[in-house]
């Protein structure tokens, strides 16, 4: 089946390049071809203004330079299309910096970012943030507690937008370091000019991206989060609105409409400030744990690459058929892999608690790519078809096509994904064979219901519609190891 273990294979930054990372590379290693859900989080930031011989000592400060000079303009515009509202809407346009290959994508490595689309939306909540009192940024995350419309990926683009220069510069140190081959690559957004709200593209020596044949930027770590950790939710829970969750009769971690707790931050801005200094002054504040990897956005790729190099296949595919005979013993592998050859480990943490479903997806993904390779078939993950995004779209030339959606047996809506989403994906995208890939995580309540109803339910949906769903069940629950099944079995 050709090299597994190849570098096309590994899309790592870091085997891509033979950057043989030692324990004082602290550079985030990202997959080239799939952006990693992470986010830079802006308070993480702070705690390299005490390093300063760090190259982002001065990088809070520049942040929320760009963000007071913002403050200032909208706090004189008076009223809108005012030059000073049109310098502000420039400053705060910021297109997702795909170079650094974090963040939500509908397909690969390029998703919309906040850009003029969102500009507008950031600027109302800066005027917003002027209303309730805040007349200057202290975080930038602020606005996204004030406004329902700003997340965790505008927040992170908006840093990476603005500390693009640092970034750069430190990218050229590592490549510098390791050898790492470069070419002159233009890098939107290099630089702004705060004075007149234009921002500039510069030609940089950096790594090239072998799939977007753009450049590569690398952040720290470090500076990586799941979640900012200023957010709505969070400010809510704090103790400081112990008053407000009462008056609400909402209890700590209860699900709560985004627009009722920016409809609360108004009211109290006071707070977001003292909830911020809070976290700071405990030091107890902490980015993703890369080790345990909650998410399941990290360790997903070796496992799944070892395991295709231990269990080739050769087939030929020229046809519809072909691929849908590809695609189904693919996922009886990866039945294999998860059931009998510890994948099952990815799709868990230590505390037992299941990690969302994408690192099933990644799982998969991880493991199906080098044999996708070997045979010219391309997988795509997450690919918008106009009614949002399937989970996984596997191609042989421009024709022959078959869609794949992901599912937890037990979640909420596990029927609607089978029954409503697939066969929308399948019409939108003019093709009649699909795939549903149930992940059992439990034994007990809807998950042994729906198994014994799945058959019939695939079977009305194909005779019915005329489509061709198929459908893989993955036992994901945790196994025994052998010395535990050896010692129950002498009992």
């Amino acid at each position: 089946m050709g090299d597994p273990n190849g570098t096309l294979d590994c899309m790592k930054f870091s085997a891509h390049f033979g950057a043989a990372r030692s324990p004082s590379d602290d550079w985030f290693d990202p997959d080239l071809s799939v952006d990693t859900r992470l986010f830079l989080d802006p308070f993480l930031l702070l705690d390299e203004k005490a390093k300063p011989k760090s190259l982002w000592a001065s990088a809070h400060d520049k942040l929320i330079g760009h963000f007071a000079r913002c403050y200032d303009l909208l706090a004189t515009a008076g009223s809108s299309g005012t030059m000073s509202e049109q310098i502000a809407r420039g400053l705060l346009s910021f297109p997702e910096p795909a170079e650094l290959c974090l963040g939500y994508t509908a397909s690969g490595t390029s998703g919309s970012g906040s850009g003029t689309r969102h500009a507008s939306l950031i600027l109302g909540s800066i005027v917003t943030a002027i209303a309730a009192g805040l007349n200057r940024p202290e975080h930038i995350e602020e606005i996204g507690i004030l406004n329902e419309g700003i997340g965790a990926d505008r927040i992170s683009d908006a840093a990476c937008n603005v500390l693009k220069p640092i970034i750069i510069d430190y990218t050229k140190k590592i490549t510098s370091r390791h050898g790492i081959r470069t070419s002159t690559l233009r890098v939107r957004h290099s630089r702004c000019n705060l004075k007149t709200g234009r921002w500039i593209d510069e030609e940089h020596d950096l790594p090239e991206n072998p799939v977007t044949g753009k450049p590569v930027l690398l952040i720290p770590q470090r500076f990586l989060n799941r979640l900012p950790v200023l957010n709505a939710d969070d400010w809510f829970d704090s103790t400081f609105n112990a008053d407000l969750r009462r008056e609400m009769n909402v209890q700590v971690g209860a699900r709560v409409p985004k627009r009722e707790i920016a409809r609360a931050a108004r009211r109290h801005p006071d707070r977001i400030r003292q909830w911020a200094h809070d976290l700071r002054a405990a030091g107890q504040v902490r980015g993703y744990d890369f080790v345990t990897d909650p998410l399941g956005v990290v360790s997903w790729q070796d496992a799944g690459m070892d395991f295709a190099k231990h269990n080739p296949v050769s087939v030929s595919i020229s046809g519809v058929a072909d691929l849908r005979q590809f695609v189904e013993t693919l996922l009886d592998l990866y039945k294999l892999f998860i059931e009998e050859q510890g994948g099952w480990k990815l799709l868990w943490n230590d505390n037992h608690d299941e990690k969302p479903e994408e690192a099933a997806q990644l799982a998969l993904l991880g493991m199906a790519r080098p044999y996708c390779r070997a045979h010219g078939v391309e997988i795509d993950r997450e690919v918008n078809l106009g009614r949002g995004p399937v989970d996984f779209k596997v191609t042989k030339g421009a024709s022959v096509r078959l869609l794949v959606e992901v599912k937890k047996l037990h979640n909420g809506e596990f029927w609607n994904g089978l029954e409503r989403q697939l066969p929308a994906y399948m019409t939108s995208d003019q093709t009649g064979e699909g795939w549903l890939l149930a992940i059992q995580y439990r034994s007990e309540g809807v998950s042994r219901s729906r198994l014994r109803e799945l058959p019939r339910r695939v079977q009305k949906i194909n005779g019915t519609s005329g489509t061709s769903i198929g459908v893989t069940i993955i036992d994901a629950r945790p196994k025994p190891s052998a010395s535990k099944i050896g010692r129950s079995g002498s009992c």
